[in-house]
C-alpha cells in the first residue's frame, strides 16, 4: 500500500512538474498583453487626463494613448503627477482629444501614425513571403541618399506602427525608410493568432523584404530591429540568402539571448531558475514543438551571437523586460558591436525617453560607418 502511495505520489508530482513547465513555455510563444489603461477622468479643459497607474503611465517620457477600442491614437507629454495613494497618474495631453471618462485606453510607445511621422506619406506595398503577402509601408528617400535602404522591424505584441518612432529619428536624411510586418504578427490579411518562434522562422519575411529592396535599387541596407525584431535581425543576418546585403544593425532593446530573456523574466515573476530552465529546454524540444504548435523546434541557447557587420545597441539600464546586462555582454564580446545606454526606462521606450539624443546617436553612428563603427565602445 505503501508503494502505491509512493508511485500516486511521484506520478502526481511529476505531471504537475510537466504542466508547470508546459504553462511557462507556452507563455513565451503567446505571450499576453499587459492590461488596458483606465481613463479615470478627463479635465475640463481636454488637456489632461487621469489614468490608472501602471510603470508605463508612471514613465516620465512621451508616450501614445490608444482610445475608442484602440483605434484612435493622441500623445501624452513628457511628465506624470502620481497620486499619493499611487493608484492614478495625471498626464498632460500634448493636443486636446475627445477621451471618454470610464473607458479603457492603452498606453504605448508609439506615438505616430503612418500618415504623421514623416514629411511624405508612404506608399502601401506587400512584400511576397513562402508565408503570406506581408505589407510593409515604404517612405522614398530622397537626393544621394535615397539607395541607403533602412529597414524598420517591430517586435512582439506590437504592429509595423511601433516601429515608426525610428522613422521619425532619421527623418531628413534622405534615407529610404521600409517598414515591414512578418508572420504571426497578424498584419497579414486574413491571419489568426500564432505561435511566435521568437525570430527562428520570422527572419525569412525579413529576407524577402531585403530582396525586395534590392530589386528597387537599394545599394545600401541598414536594418533597425525593436526588441523581438533585433533577433529578427540577427538571425537573418545568420541564416538569410540576403543577409550578406545588411550592412550594419540597429538594435534597440534587443533580445540577443533568448534564454537569457526568458530566466530574466521568469526570476522577476519568482519562477525557480530549474523551473524556467525546464520551460526553455521543452521549448528547445520537438515535443513541445508539437504541443505548441510550432512550425520548427527553437534552438534556444545562453550563447551570444556573433555579429558579421557594425552594430549599435541602444538600451536603457531600466528595461525589466530584456535584460540590459545581455546588451551589456554582447556589446564586449565583439568589436563590431556599439553600445549606447539610456536613462532608465521601460522596454523599448529609448526613443521616447530622449527622442533627440536617440535621433542623434542613430543617425550619427549610421553616417560614420564605417570609419567609426565596430569601436567595441559603450557610451
Amino acid at each position: 500500500m505503501l508503494a502505491l502511495i509512493i508511485i500516486v505520489a511521484v506520478v502526481v508530482l511529476a505531471a504537475a512538474y510537466a504542466a508547470a513547465a508546459l504553462f511557462l513555455a507556452r507563455a513565451v510563444v503567446f505571450p499576453q498583453r499587459a492590461r488596458p489603461t483606465k481613463i479615470v477622468s478627463v479635465g475640463d479643459d481636454g488637456q489632461s487626463v487621469v489614468l490608472s497607474s501602471n510603470p508605463l503611465t508612471r514613465f516620465d517620457g512621451i508616450l501614445g494613448l490608444l482610445y475608442e477600442n484602440e483605434t484612435k491614437l493622441t500623445v501624452l507629454a513628457p511628465g506624470a503627477k502620481v497620486a499619493g495613494d499611487g493608484s492614478t497618474v495625471t498626464r498632460h495631453l500634448a493636443e486636446p482629444a475627445p477621451l471618454e471618462r470610464g473607458t479603457d485606453g492603452r498606453a504605448a510607445g508609439n506615438v505616430f501614425t503612418a500618415v504623421n511621422v514623416a514629411e511624405t506619406e508612404p506608399v502601401d506595398v506587400v512584400i511576397d513571403t513562402d508565408h503570406a503577402p506581408q505589407p510593409a509601408w515604404l517612405y522614398a528617400g530622397v537626393g544621394t541618399n535615397s539607395s541607403t535602404w533602412v529597414l524598420h522591424v517591430h517586435g512582439m505584441l506590437a504592429g509595423r506602427d511601433s516601429a515608426l518612432r525610428s522613422v521619425r529619428a532619421l527623418a531628413g536624411t534622405g534615407y529610404t525608410s521600409l517598414v515591414v510586418s512578418y508572420r504571426g504578427d497578424r498584419e497579414a490579411a486574413g491571419e489568426g493568432r500564432t505561435p511566435s518562434t521568437l525570430g527562428q522562422a520570422e527572419w525569412r519575411d525579413l529576407d524577402s523584404a531585403i530582396a525586395y529592396a534590392r530589386s528597387r535599387g537599394a545599394a545600401r541596407i541598414i536594418v533597425v530591429g525593436w526588441s523581438l525584431g533585433a533577433t529578427v535581425a540577427l538571425e537573418e543576418a545568420e541564416h538569410g540568402p540576403q543577409g550578406a546585403a545588411i550592412d550594419a544593425l540597429v538594435l534597440v532593446s534587443p533580445v540577443v539571448s533568448w534564454a537569457r530573456t526568458i530566466h530574466y523574466g521568469m526570476a522577476r515573476q519568482r519562477v525557480p531558475h530549474w523551473l524556467a530552465s525546464s520551460a526553455i529546454a521543452l521549448l528547445s524540444s520537438r515535443l513541445g514543438a508539437r504541443l505548441l504548435g510550432l512550425p520548427v523546434t527553437l534552438s534556444l541557447s545562453e550563447a551570444l551571437p556573433v555579429p558579421g557587420v557594425p552594430t549599435l545597441v541602444i538600451h536603457s539600464d531600466g528595461d525589466l523586460t530584456t535584460p540590459f546586462a545581455a546588451s551589456r555582454a554582447f556589446a564586449a564580446s565583439s568589436p563590431l558591436v556599439d553600445l549606447v545606454q539610456f536613462p532608465s526606462s521601460p522596454h523599448a521606450m529609448e526613443w521616447n525617453a530622449d527622442p533627440e539624443r536617440f535621433a542623434a546617436n542613430t543617425r550619427d553612428w549610421i553616417v560614420a560607418i564605417p570609419r567609426q563603427a565596430g569601436t567595441g565602445t559603450e557610451k
